[in-house]
């Protein structure tokens, strides 16, 4: 992708063109003037000026849209009578075709009150045609402001695609971050759970053997300790199932997100003191990376409220309008004094969540007072595809 930053010549995203000697020349000019003999005497001025300066006559309004349209000049001159219309109509013309030129009205009509209402309107200077010796100074003073307005606008365009990197790069991690964790989900589902399940199905087998022969010789002993691997096999179970499920929750693939944090809550539940509550709408069809990042914002708050609220109650709330989802989730704990959210420092699991809120264009608000709770407010909009 390429700008021209107002300097006439085109630059790749991240070059800085004030950096570049030639980016000014050859200067081009375009010089607004329906009289031969000012037209005539103006050039020769340009041209004492400077040899690579370029200027390009037009004797009307129409032919100045024209020339503007068809190429950006560094610099504008214009006379004030002209044959259809006046010096302010260029300028109105040039801010709307070619905004940020510098103009410079030069005109034989040296009124005050009309110097006054060119500069109001977004001229940079304002000359007399008996004056044009003042020329060059002018025009020196002019590129000097014209560079360091560039040089604005270069900064500002780069701050911006830095920033659209960075966020781009932001995401790109966390997908990546999902898909490893689906990844190791299946590991560990598939693999070290059925074997896990044939070790258990194994020690049963045993363990009937063993009952089927009373004169097995210490079988007392033995049945204690089959016992000890059967529970500690089937804790080994649970433990897999939860760090399978944390990875990359199974049901959110297979019967969707209600289902994915109804299972959520009813495992907080389990094993909190913290009761959370759940209501949740009909969900129309998500995408994928929506359902995701919903879950682990869910996700994230429970596990912010277990660690940190010291909560009686908490709540799951996600609604659904025509354009939009709101998922809200609270408790009444002990809040967060002097929160800000746009501060780094609000830790990062928030920062997390917001993130993950921010890649959908959602809204994303947090409200806390100390020993009132805390609340989080997530606006989705629906894209009009679903």
């Amino acid at each position: 992708m390429n700008q021209n930053f107002g300097l006439g010549h085109e630059y790749q995203i991240g070059d800085n063109p004030l950096l570049d000697p030639d980016c000014l020349i050859p200067l081009s000019v375009l010089h607004l003037e329906d009289n031969d003999i000012d037209a005539a005497i103006f050039k020769a001025a340009s041209l004492r000026c400077s040899k690579d300066l370029l200027v390009k006559r037009v004797t009307s309004i129409e032919a100045f849209k024209h020339a503007l349209e068809a190429s950006t000049p560094h610099l504008i001159c214009a006379d004030h009578l002209l044959p259809d219309g006046s010096g302010i109509e260029a300028l109105r013309a040039s801010e709307q075709l070619s905004p940020n030129i510098p103009f410079i009205v030069i005109t034989g009509a040296g009124q005050e009150e009309l110097a006054v209402d060119y500069l109001k309107a977004g001229a940079v200077h304002y000359l007399s045609k008996k004056k044009l010796d003042l020329f060059p100074e002018i025009l020196d003073q002019v590129l000097k402001n014209y560079r360091a307005n560039a040089l604005h606008t270069w900064s500002e365009i780069e701050r911006q695609r830095l920033t659209e990197e960075l966020l781009a790069l932001i995401r790109r991690v966390a997908e990546e971050n999902d898909e490893e964790k689906r990844r190791l989900s299946r590991d560990i589902h598939d693999q070290l759970g059925q074997e896990l399940t044939a070790l258990k199905l194994g020690l049963f087998w045993i363990e009937n053997q063993i009952r089927k022969a009373p004169s097995f010789p210490s079988q007392s002993a033995v049945h204690e300790k089959i016992e000890h691997l059967l529970s500690l096999n089937t804790s080994i179970i649970e433990e897999v199932r939860d760090i399978a499920h944390a990875l990359r929750p199974v049901v959110l693939d297979h019967v969707g997100l209600s289902a994915g944090l109804e299972t959520l809550v009813q495992d907080f539940n389990r094993r909190e003191s913290t009761f959370c509550g759940l209501n949740l709408d009909p969900l129309p069809e998500l995408s994928e990376n929506l359902r995701t990042d919903v879950f682990r914002i869910v996700q994230e708050a429970l596990t912010n409220i277990s660690r940190h609220a010291e909560a009686n109650l908490a709540y799951i709330s996600l609604k659904v309008s025509q354009d939009q989802i709101t998922l809200e989730i609270g408790d009444d704990g002990k809040g967060m004094p002097k929160l800000d959210q746009n501060s780094p420092a609000i830790g990062l699991g928030l920062v997390g969540m917001r993130e993950r809120a921010r890649n959908h264009g959602a809204h994303f608000t947090v409200t806390s007072q100390e020993r009132m709770g805390t609340s989080i407010v997530i606006e989705f909009r629906i894209p009009s595809s679903l």
